[in-house]
């Protein structure tokens, strides 16, 4: 038990990574981190394990009647022509499921939902602004500092059951909290053209010398607070050899504590308020599995996410969060141990997926393909699953350009008879 406590603790203190250089809105949304679905395409509703149990899914968490604990974990590696190798590792997610009555599960758990990943940036090069465009009558060159971090993450609530012998269903009930930190560092300069005795910048523009002095910083840090609540809702049929899923996701009222500290001058400013916005529709989901044979199927996901409902004020550089549109294509195959042992299942999984993210018209494509594995052991009471995505996503801050990114997960999921044990002791006594 001590190993549990200290992994939860350790996820409190860690934060999940995009994957790409999502400065807009308030990130990107990295909700779905259960590498056995990651690995199908980057799919959310199907796993390929022996229960077909996707920890994102609430219509499927009923299948399994043991005390479960799941924790994961996440690397990314990005790089882009413009910015250095970014690497990031962290927990990404825990949560904890245990049976309340015959084909029902209840549970809960910590996970992010939007994130930035930490990003400075720095300006190299000098803009100017000519004599004939200042008020003062001089040239003047500037150049911007920007760093940003945080983003929202949540803690939820879930419930899945049986409800007749080809449908099941389930909600999960997020309570939504985070912090956002945004620093913008301005650099004003005279420009002149002679060497002054005092300390100065050297400059070239347009094959003139120039020299920049009496440096002037204007500062502004935005820290930011989100809250609020998300609902989702999920039906599921089973067949013989099919699934179907449908889900729907409704988000309430987003509230967003903004405090702006500006310094200029040596003069500092403070400003507070508090914003909101209304419940709005926030996603959309169909998913299919097709069972090929009895250790083998296929999979289609399609999704339609609404942009998350923040006030516009509380959009990071004012550009609003993206409607994602994606369709996920992922597959699966078992290996089954027909003889008594340590392990019980080896379970191969791939797939590839296309996202487009709308800017009220502009779209940014982000694509890629996904591998993994995952083994389950112990009577299929315990598992361990590994996933990897390589894609490319088209920037949204240095035109023209993709940003590459890796992703490397692990999940560990394992499974006790905690409660079984004690309504046995009850029925004996």
């Amino acid at each position: 038990m001590r190993k549990y406590i200290f992994f939860i603790v350790l996820t409190f203190l860690c934060s999940a990574q995009s994957t790409g250089f999502a400065i807009y809105g308030v990130g990107e949304n990295i909700q779905n981190n259960d590498p056995a679905s990651l690995s199908m395409g980057n799919s959310q509703f199907f796993s390929g394990n022996s229960k077909n149990i996707s920890t994102g899914s609430p219509s499927s968490i009923w299948r399994s009647s043991l005390t479960r604990f799941t924790i994961h974990s996440g690397m990314n590696i990005l790089k882009s022509s413009q910015f250095p190798k970014q690497y990031h590792q962290s927990l990404t997610s825990f949560s904890l499921l245990f049976p309340v009555g015959n084909k029902k599960v209840f549970g809960f758990g910590l996970q992010p939902v939007y994130r930035t990943n930490k990003l400075d940036m720095r300006g190299e090069k000098f803009q100017f602004i000519g004599a004939n465009e200042n008020s003062t009558g001089m040239p003047i060159a500037f150049k911007n500092n920007y760093s940003i971090d945080g983003g929202i993450s949540e803690l939820f609530l879930e419930y899945s059951q049986k409800l007749y012998p080809h449908f099941s269903g389930g909600f999960k009930y997020s309570f939504l909290f985070g912090n956002q930190y945004i620093e913008d560092k301005l650099f004003s300069y005279d420009v002149i053209y002679d060497r002054p005795n005092s300390v100065y910048s050297l400059i070239i523009k347009d094959d003139d010398t120039l020299f920049a002095i009496n440096e002037v910083i204007t500062g502004v840090n935005k820290f930011r607070k989100f809250s609020g609540i998300i609902f989702s809702l999920e039906g599921r049929y089973t067949g013989e050899k099919q699934e179907c899923v449908l889900k729907t996701s409704v988000s309430g009222k987003i509230t967003v504590e903004t405090q702006n500290i500006q310094t200029a001058d040596n003069t500092t400013y403070t400003n507070s308020f508090i914003n909101s916005s209304n419940a709005i529709i926030s996603e959309l989901g169909l998913g299919y599995l097709y069972q090929i044979k009895n250790n083998s199927g296929i999979t289609m996901e399609l999704h339609k996410k609404y942009p998350f409902n923040i006030p516009e004020n509380a959009a990071s550089f004012n550009v609003m969060p993206p409607e994602e549109n994606s369709v996920h294509m992922g597959s699966y195959y078992q290996i089954r141990n027909s003889r008594v042992g340590f392990w019980n299942n080896l379970n191969v999984r791939g797939g590839t997926y296309l996202k487009g993210l709308n800017f009220t018209g502009e779209i940014f494509l982000d694509y890629g393909a996904t591998l993994g594995i995952g083994i389950e052991y112990l009577g299929n009471s315990q598992s361990v699953d590994f996933s990897f995505r390589a894609g490319k996503m088209e920037s949204r801050i240095i035109y023209g350009k993709y940003e590459e990114y890796i992703s490397l997960n692990i999940g560990i999921t394992t499974g006790e008879k905690w409660f079984l044990k004690r309504r046995r002791k009850k029925i004996e006594e």
